[in-house]
């Protein structure tokens, strides 16, 4: 078959039963993941780093050694209206601090170096989100209850009311409910580390009868059905929900209408894919899960397997 070929495979049908509730926690931990990691290395930080690093009132007060001039840089960066910068700190050459401004709960720490042409003259550690609006991230991309702990204390939370000491079970029972915890370990500003807690809920009888492939697809799936009702003009953004989908899930994207291709997060992708299953593309196997947002337009989803 050539590498470019793609043959439909029958997917397990053994019901996922008992794993359930773990086979979706694993998916929402991974997009959470993304999440974070969009945090420290997407577009935005790409561009706020040029940002800050180009700032000339900034590097001409780290360059003077001037501390309070520094700080007048730092809070306008901060404050700039179309940059998103929740803490910057700055140093000189020596490793000294001359400023630090922005908000005390911060996740996702960002180095970078000022340079007055090809010498350093200072760096900065900053930031382009806090713990609150990580808690929204979550919640608006996944749905789960999510709450962040630092040094075990609870700084943020969201969707429910969690304990004020960071959780040490396996599961938390909230309102009558069962709830599965996901701890994840994330770098906290400007140093150390914060917890982040997901509580994925008990799932529906329905998704426990599927097997654990399809409901590792369906979960994925669930979280790009979120991201296209946040879309705008969801017709006029497809290369960039496919390739939005993409950052936070890790599949790979294609919105078809019959055989046109309307957006993609890399490449054609098959050229007649199941609307659910699995499928062996480019020589390895891959779940499928599609849905249409806006008919005649088809979204495929190509996840790996585990």
């Amino acid at each position: 078959m050539p590498a470019h070929a793609a043959a439909v495979v029958h997917a397990p049908t053994a019901a996922c039963g008992t794993a359930t509730q773990a086979t979706v926690a694993a998916v929402d931990a991974t997009v959470a993941e993304h999440i974070y990691a969009n945090e420290l290395a997407g577009r935005e930080v790409s561009f706020d780093i040029a940002n800050v690093a180009g700032a000339a009132d900034l590097r001409k007060a780290v360059a003077a050694g001037d501390a309070a001039a520094t700080l007048k840089a730092v809070t306008r960066i901060v404050y700039h209206p179309a940059w998103h910068i929740v803490r910057l700190r700055v140093f000189d050459a020596a490793g000294k601090l001359l400023a630090d401004f922005g908000g005390p709960y911060v996740i996702a720490p960002v180095a970078g170096a000022l340079k007055s042409g090809p010498r350093t003259i200072g760096r900065f550690l900053m930031s382009v989100q806090d713990d609150v609006g990580e808690t929204k991230l979550e919640t608006r991309f996944v749905g789960n209850p999510i709450a962040i702990y630092v040094s075990g204390a609870l700084v943020a939370q969201r969707y429910a009311t969690f304990p004020p000491a960071l959780p040490r079970g396996s599961s938390l029972t909230i309102g009558g409910a069962r709830y599965l915890v996901v701890s994840q370990t994330f770098k906290a500003f400007p140093t150390g580390t914060l917890v982040e807690v997901l509580l994925v809920p008990p799932p529906v009888s329905a998704l426990q009868r599927l097997s654990c492939q399809l409901v590792r697809a369906h979960e994925f799936g669930r979280v790009a059905i979120q991201l296209a009702a946040l879309a705008t003009d969801l017709a006029h953004q497809y290369p960039g929900y496919a390739a939005t989908v993409a950052t936070y899930t890790g599949a790979d994207v294609f919105i078809r209408a019959g055989s046109r291709l309307l957006g993609t997060s890399g490449g054609a992708g098959p050229a007649k894919p199941p609307t659910s299953g699995t499928i062996v593309y480019m020589g390895s196997t891959w779940l499928v899960f599609s849905f249409q947002a806006l008919p005649p337009a088809r979204i495929y989803l190509l996840i790996p397997p585990s």
